[in-house]
């Protein structure tokens, strides 16, 4: 495994904050979901962060965790609130999103953020939704996560499963 020197920071990101940088956080987000195994549209881009920023506004225990580089310029970020949408009706801390700009994955940065959001958020259950692609899942699995449902949502095309840590 090659190693890289640390060239960010990570740091929680207040609703204000991210409401500041919409345009980087969109930039941010058609750029890592842009390719596979995402294939997002630019307008996903949009859609996702306007989605985390109301969720800022609605929930109070809204988490974001963001990594800077030595400019301040936003290299990725994680998100995530309470809800009940995954659980079925039980509150457990939903990891919303997880993004790290292309060029710098596999540095072990999206495992970083992931790690500083879960200790934002404190203890009890987390679940997430993801695509049902093992470039996903194995991912989350090697990072404590199990599979705990399988899922098309409304208007998808695709497969989901929802995961739960622990």
């Amino acid at each position: 495994m090659t190693r890289h020197p640390v060239t960010h920071r990570l740091g929680l990101l207040l609703p204000e904050e991210a409401r500041a940088r919409r345009d980087e956080l969109i930039a941010l987000c058609a750029q890592a979901f842009a390719g596979a195994p995402w294939h997002e549209p630019p307008l996903g881009a949009v859609r996702t962060v306007d989605r985390l920023l109301q969720a800022a506004g609605r929930h109070p225990d809204f988490h974001a965790v963001a990594a800077l580089d030595a400019d301040g310029a936003l290299l990725g970020l994680a998100a995530g609130w309470t809800d009940t949408a995954l659980s079925g009706g039980a509150p457990a801390f939903e990891l919303a999103e997880l993004v790290v700009a292309p060029a710098h994955q596999g540095r072990g940065l999206g495992r970083s953020l992931h790690d500083a959001l879960l200790v934002a958020a404190g203890a009890g259950p987390a679940l997430l939704m993801t695509l049902d692609v093992p470039e996903l899942t194995d991912r989350y699995a090697r990072w404590g996560w199990t599979v705990t449902d399988r899922r098309r949502p409304d208007g998808e095309d695709r497969d989901y499963v929802v995961m739960r840590n622990p």
